[in-house]
């Protein structure tokens, strides 16, 4: 916890068992009592194996109710039917756990209840210390000034309480560490503090309140590694540090020469002491010299030489060296032989975590001669539009005497430009690319609860379990790699069941309708979209903000569940990203491909179209945008909403041939 940070910088004035978890039937877990109407029984049980906990002096609540807790670590309750429950396990000889779900994600029909799967409990003995990782974070540009069409998050007037929204919902899982640390991957200034660093073309600088308000939600070091550090030259290191260590956050990584870009945050925790690095991984692109030298400021530049001394130089002053690292290209799915390299010589010199950033998406992680090293884990707080960037993790990660014991994955979708727990189909998408990338790297995953982990012995597992039917809705108790299948795909669009569509204050970005308003709305616990004509005989579309990018050539299926007040004949349009010099057209002006026609009527209807997109670069088609258009085919207009849930896109490029490409599987045909 932050309050438990002791930093030793003088610049700061003012954050289981070697076996699988264990598998419990849910009526185990949650009883035969009947739940009244606009309730729901909901429970699971903790594992306490690894540690011999003593649950007598545990407590567990969900959604702040606190939840009756058996001897043996089971645990069960009825609540108000809600579309997200966080269950928060608490305890003064047990590390803090924070786990979201979605109400969809945890249904077992065999109990007509939630189930929520075993979750381990770390003891919280002598030694042990905690650290959180979320990834890059930035706070300016779009949130100030929005795309056109979309809402503006940040104003100056009241900048204190909009930045503590967008941080609210991970502020639980953040202020709970021993350490929590974020990529800051921006300068910090009220207005650009000079001309942009000469060469550099896309610049950011987020306002000076963000330091404080990382401070609040629980932030304790921020590493500053990176290559935006230094996009206004001296000017933004100034104002950077001068706001960091006014809000009372420990940094390293840049400073105004390489001496002081060098230089490790040192950081006591009971008996750990810990000395935080930073490093960027190049010296800049474009004439842009982002890294520090004798005779300027910058970024400390993590050449292997680099990394190698400055570890080796903290492990003699007897710390503990940590180490984060910014490079590799941006939008690719694994490390460059350069950025693995750099990490395992951390590793190979005493370092027990070596984590990684820039690409903007996850990759895999490998236990390393029993240390962790995860070379990117993607975005945190940040305002990119395209859907593959909102698709992250953050770490929790458990040190033992300076040793690497235990790692947990919270999967986090970046939705409204901000981070939050994920649930449902954006859950399941980081966790089938966290299985998938890390199996490449012999890597072997567990389960807790909703999260994964590895360990430093790495003995444990997913065992044999596989997914088979194509029309298994994903929950927690299904996930699993595909089993052999003569036909694999995978969803590309990762959030159509809408489960984070709307929580609190934030609104779902990622889709956008025409002829109509889009809502989204929750019954009984299970969100979907809704289309409402604005006017009589309108044609409400449906279709995603940005175009899919960076997806592959072949065969594709697009499906979704409707409700709908009127029959209509519904399209499949398809538009592609205009070529330089094409002349653009409106969102949803696509070719329609394909139509159905489908009656009225108040339950679920299933519509689907299928459909081949051609090669153009390397595997990959050219990124195109899907549409689905409601035309009325009845004899009147009407204002009546049509509801929209399970919208997929999905690829069927997936060949099969390995374990990563069985993890990677969302959609099975056999």
């Amino acid at each position: 916890m932050s309050n438990r940070v002791l930093s030793t910088l003088a610049v700061v004035a003012a954050s289981l068992c070697a076996f699988p978890l264990a598998a419990h039937p849910a009526a185990d877990m949650v009883g035969g009592e009947i739940a009244a109407p606009g309730e729901v029984r909901i429970g699971g049980v903790l594992d306490g194996r690894r540690d011999r906990i003593d649950f007598r002096d545990v407590s567990v609540t969900i959604n702040g109710a606190p939840v009756g807790l058996g001897a043996d670590g089971h645990f069960a309750a009825t609540l108000p039917i809600a579309p997200i429950y966080r269950l928060e396990i608490g305890g003064a000889g047990v590390f803090t756990a924070v786990q979201t779900f979605g109400h969809a994600e945890l249904r077992d029909d065999a109990c007509d209840c939630l189930a929520i799967p075993a979750i381990e409990v770390v003891a919280r003995k002598k030694g042990r210390i905690e650290l959180f990782f979320g990834g890059d974070t930035m706070a300016g540009r779009r949130y100030f000034e929005p795309s056109l069409g979309q809402r503006q998050l940040l104003f100056r007037e009241s900048l204190a309480a909009d930045l503590d929204r967008l941080l609210a919902p991970m502020r639980p899982y953040m202020e709970s560490a021993d350490l929590t640390s974020v990529n800051l991957e921006t300068v910090l200034a009220d207005e650009a503090p000079g001309p942009r660093l000469p060469g550099k073309s896309i610049t950011f600088f987020s306002p000076l309140e963000l330091a404080a308000a990382l401070k609040r939600a629980g932030v304790d070091y921020v590493t500053l590694g990176n290559n935006h550090i230094y996009d206004y030259g001296e000017p933004g290191i100034v104002s950077t540090i001068a706001a960091l260590d006014c809000a009372g956050l420990a940094h390293s990584g840049a400073g105004h020469d390489e001496t002081l870009a060098d230089r490790a945050a040192e950081i006591q925790l009971g008996g750990t002491s810990l000395a935080m690095l930073g490093f960027v991984g190049w010296e800049g692109s474009n004439g842009a010299h982002q890294i520090a030298t004798a005779s300027k400021g910058g970024a400390a530049f993590g050449t292997r030489g680099q990394v190698r001394r400055s570890v080796e130089r903290e492990r003699k002053r007897r710390n503990v060296p940590v180490l984060q690292y910014h490079g590799g290209a941006e939008y690719i799915d694994r490390p460059s032989e350069t950025t693995v390299g750099r990490l395992r010589e951390a590793v190979e010199q005493g370092a027990p975590l070596a984590i990684g950033h820039h690409p903007h998406l996850v990759m895999g992680v490998e236990v390393y001669r029993k240390a962790l090293v995860a070379p990117s884990i993607g975005n945190f707080l940040f305002d990119q539009q395209h859907p593959r960037t909102h698709v992250t993790y953050a770490i929790r990660a458990i040190l033992e005497k300076g040793r690497f014991l235990r790692a947990e994955f919270v999967p986090v979708g970046v939705v409204d430009y901000r981070p939050m727990p994920a649930v449902g189909a954006m859950r399941e998408r980081v966790l089938r690319r966290l299985f998938g990338f890390s199996a490449e790297r012999g890597t072997q995953l567990a389960m807790s609860g909703g999260h994964a982990v590895v360990y430093a012995d790495q003995r444990s597992g997913m065992g044999a379990s596989c997914h088979r039917r194509a029309a298994d809705e994903f929950t927690l108790a299904n996930f699993a790699p595909a089993c052999d299948s003569t036909r694999l795909g995978r969803d590309v669009i990762g959030r159509g069941d809408f489960a984070m569509a709307r929580e609190g204050d934030a609104m779902e970005r990622a889709f956008m309708s025409d002829d109509a308003g889009l809502e989204f709305a929750t019954r009984d616990g299970e969100a979907y979209a809704v289309l409402r004509p604005e006017k009589a005989a309108s044609s409400p579309a449906l279709f995603t903000h940005a175009y899919l990018r960076d997806v592959p050539a072949g065969a594709y299926t697009v499906r979704a569940r409707v409700k709908l007040p009127v029959a209509v004949r519904v399209e499949l349009r398809i538009k592609d990203r205009p070529q330089p010099g094409e002349q653009p057209s409106a969102r949803w002006r696509g070719d329609i491909l394909e139509t159905r026609d489908l009656p009225a009527a108040k339950a679920w209807q299933d519509v689907s179209f299928e459909f081949v997109r051609p090669d153009e670069a390397e595997g990959n088609t050219r990124p195109f945008r899907p549409i689905l258009r409601f035309v009325s085919t009845a004899q009147s207009g009407n204002l009546e909403p049509i509801a929209i849930d399970d919208f997929e896109v999905i690829s069927w490029s997936i060949n099969g041939s390995s374990e990563a490409d069985r993890w990677h599987a969302s959609h099975v045909v056999q």
